[in-house]
């Protein structure tokens, strides 16, 4: 799914906590400064665009020395491709699979789908960043443009993956198409993210997530018997960014 907040490049996760009178290795330094640059950069951007955040600002707000955005990232598109990827590794890692745990097919995608619809309620900074920072595909920089190609094929790889699921397990009809339909719903959420940013309160949330699950059952042929929205099963909605 995408647009869903994430809260990394392989290389920027979320640092070990240091063992206490163990001095940090060099790789180890390397990812905290990344993932603070990259939080500062995250919050800038969500701010202000891309357009009048400068490295100079974005170690500032990092806490790290002047040089130091330069040195790792090279140029402000090397950032932003960084910030692409960090953002696609999150999503999947740190947000999809935790909250879908070992769900399967329409299932898993519905959770998903609520996860998303839950995160339209009051789009954090990270959704305001990557909306804006994939608008920056339309500019002539081949760099961040394949990086926002990986970004959404990982997303549509997800959730083909979910749709092939539930047609082995025959919880989807045998003639869906896998990779069109995570195309299609990937624009979906898109779409839907871009207008919940763009005019706060104009979505009617709860509405939208009925005939997102009702759209899914009609679509994809799911018998009654199939759990598509976990909240209809009677589960309490939890974010796996709060733990």
């Amino acid at each position: 799914m995408t647009d869903v907040t994430p809260t990394t490049t392989s290389t920027a996760r979320a640092p070990v906590a240091p063992v206490p009178g163990k001095r940090r290795t060099q790789a180890e330094r390397r990812a905290a400064s990344q993932r603070r640059l990259l939080d500062a950069a995250t919050a800038l951007i969500a701010e202000r665009g891309t357009a009048t955040v400068g490295f100079g600002e974005i170690a500032k707000a990092a806490g790290v020395s002047h040089g130091l955005p330069s040195y790792l990232f090279g140029t402000k598109v090397g950032l932003l491709v960084a910030l692409v990827d960090d953002f696609a590794e999150r999503i999947e890692h740190d947000v999809l699979r935790p909250a879908v745990g070992a769900a399967r097919g329409p299932t898993a995608l519905g959770i998903s789908l609520r996860f998303m619809v839950e995160s339209l309620r009051n789009p954090g900074p990270e959704a305001r960043a990557l909306n804006i920072v994939l608008g920056e595909v339309l500019r002539d920089e081949p760099d961040l443009r394949a990086a926002v190609n990986r970004y959404h094929a990982r997303v549509r790889r997800i959730i083909a993956g979910w749709i092939r699921e539930g047609i082995e397990d025959g919880e989807i009809e045998p003639w869906v198409r896998p990779d069109e339909q995570a195309a299609l719903w990937m624009a979906v959420v898109r779409g839907l993210s871009y207008q919940a940013i763009a005019g706060p309160g104009a979505i009617p949330i709860d509405s939208l997530a009925d005939e997102l699950f009702v759209t899914i059952r009609r679509t994809f042929g799911v018998p009654e018997g199939v759990v598509v929205d976990p909240v209809a099963d009677g589960r309490a909605w939890t974010d796996p960014r709060k733990g």
